[in-house]
């Protein structure tokens, strides 16, 4: 026979690990941001053409000019669809199933207390994680 107590012990250490796997996971997307930005700025650095710092080219067509109207306006094609009311709903249903932890963590990952400190360019790699909160069985800590 199971012993009812053994059972919630067992079910409290899963928790356990579940937060310490979503903190891991967290700081491994903090880390891979972080060294995208290095990247990116490396490759803002470098002559259009040439070999950036960590060896990659960077191609003529990715080089953005001053008076490049193109890319504001694809950046600017995105941003309705990630309005800050919309952000906001999304984070809220996500804190209402139960993970207001994670949100928070989320948003803390981007150097921010709150959400309407998080820059609106950061909007959909936040929207994607937050999106993977409590997909394939994750079990909520919040």
């Amino acid at each position: 026979m199971v012993n009812k107590r053994d059972l919630r012990g067992g079910i409290e250490k899963m928790r356990e690990v579940a937060q310490l796997l979503n903190g891991w996971a967290d700081d491994m997307e903090r880390s891979l941001e972080a060294e995208k930005n290095k990247k990116a700025a490396a490759a803002d650095a470098a002559p259009a053409g040439e070999a950036a710092p960590g060896g990659e080219t960077v191609p003529v067509a990715s080089a953005v000019s001053a008076d490049a109207p193109a890319a504001s306006a694809s950046a600017a094609a995105v941003a309705p669809a990630l309005s800050a009311d919309a952000m906001r709903a999304e984070l809220a249903a996500k804190c209402a199933a139960g993970f207001r932890t994670q949100v928070q963590a989320l948003i803390n990952s981007y150097g921010a207390a709150k959400f309407s400190e998080v820059a609106p360019e950061h909007y959909p790699a936040l929207l994607e994680a937050v999106a993977c909160l409590g997909v394939g069985g994750e079990d909520h800590a919040g």
